[in-house]
């Protein structure tokens, strides 16, 4: 599949727009239940986010823990980019327990942004 129609699919999946959202947040690997490590996210939906500034090894498909304030929840990675001259990486994950974190609500798309 092309990059670029790679792209426009990745998008046309998600239902919710994506709500930039710089907020702490603490992560860890679910299956390691060790200290939990300072991130942030850089946006989110309700089904998932971008996160950046976890300075831990992840790999796609594994499970991690995010706490935001005092709610907990799975999230599963999705996704990893390395960005280019820099030791940072953003990570995609979606919500395995389906639980808002976040203590706010998310605008759907309309109609338009569907297409």
């Amino acid at each position: 599949m092309h990059r670029d129609s790679l792209k426009v699919f990745r998008a046309n999946k998600r239902n919710k727009q994506r709500t930039k959202m710089v907020v702490p947040i603490h992560v860890r690997l679910a299956e390691t239940k060790g200290p939990l490590q300072p991130a942030h996210t850089l946006d989110a939906t309700e089904k998932g986010i971008m996160f950046a500034g976890y300075r831990g090894e992840l790999k796609v498909n594994d499970t991690v823990e995010i706490q935001h304030r005092h709610e907990r929840a799975l999230f599963r990675v999705v996704w990893i980019r390395l960005l280019e001259k820099s030791s940072e990486k953003h990570v995609g994950a979606e919500s395995v327990s389906r639980k808002n974190i976040w203590g706010r609500g998310f605008p759907h798309k309309t109609d338009e942004e569907h297409e």
